[in-house]
């Protein structure tokens, strides 16, 4: 075999430049190329999934989660029920029947009628049934009217209480309603919360792994590059 023979069969003339190489390189870095078009679309699909997400919490939670701020006002705002001190302004000199004067004048009259028809007008006796029949009636009079009087003070206050407690049922009801309200604000607030969360996440990562895969194509072009280099300066120098 021959010089030429040697060094055809070695290094081909025909490839002295490596256009053959250049031609594995391109479709090596077309191959690259094409798998991170693939990854950039898979990427962008995430980006759109991602976005989705977001509205439909946004829609669920987003109008409950806004009133937050009005939920805590009307909490706050919310005076204290206050049923005020019970009075009452009358006694028992308010429930003297009207016709105590008339039935004592008629008890009265009763005896000196009897005590003048017996001649005892100016008698110590009738004095004395006077008087003990006077401190009678006044003694009955004022116990009808204290207890006249106790009745009237007792629906007073059973009046005062019932309102009382009226008055504080409505405002533990209105008081449990706001709390409740803030409760679901704040459920909705925490769940959007998350989802924005969850969703700046899934971003994030979606990008890190482009820049990761935009590294990794670089890489590998330039891996080729060298390869091809190399491949070169050996079939020159080899």
């Amino acid at each position: 075999m021959g010089f030429g023979d040697f060094m055809s069969t070695v290094f081909d003339p025909g490839d002295l430049f490596g256009y053959r190489g250049n031609k594995t390189v391109s479709k090596a870095n077309a191959a690259l190329d094409d798998a991170y078009s693939k990854a950039e679309d898979a990427a962008n699909k995430n980006a759109s999934l991602y976005s989705q997400y977001m509205n439909k919490v946004n829609n669920a939670y987003g109008g409950e989660a806004a009133k937050m701020g009005d939920r805590v006002a009307a909490l706050e705002n919310l005076d204290v029920y206050d049923p005020g001190q019970f009075s009452y302004d009358k006694d028992v000199n308010d429930f003297y029947s009207k016709a105590a004067n008339q039935r004592v004048n008629q008890a009265t009259n009763a005896i000196t009628n009897s005590q003048a028809n017996a001649g005892n007008m100016f008698s110590s006796d009738y004095t004395n049934a006077l008087a003990a029949k006077q401190q009678a009636l006044a003694s009955e009079e004022w116990d009808k009217a204290f207890d006249r009087y106790q009745q009237d003070r007792s629906r007073a206050l059973q009046e005062f209480s019932t309102n009382a407690n009226i008055g504080q049922q409505t405002y533990s009801n209105m008081y449990n309603k706001n709390k409740d309200l803030l409760g679901i604000s704040q459920n909705a607030q925490d769940n959007t919360l998350n989802a924005f969360g969850a969703y700046t996440q899934g971003l994030a990562n979606n990008n890190s792994q482009l820049a990761q895969n935009a590294a990794n194509i670089a890489q590998g072009k330039a891996a080729n590059q060298i390869s091809q280099n190399k491949s070169l300066l050996g079939k020159i120098f080899g």
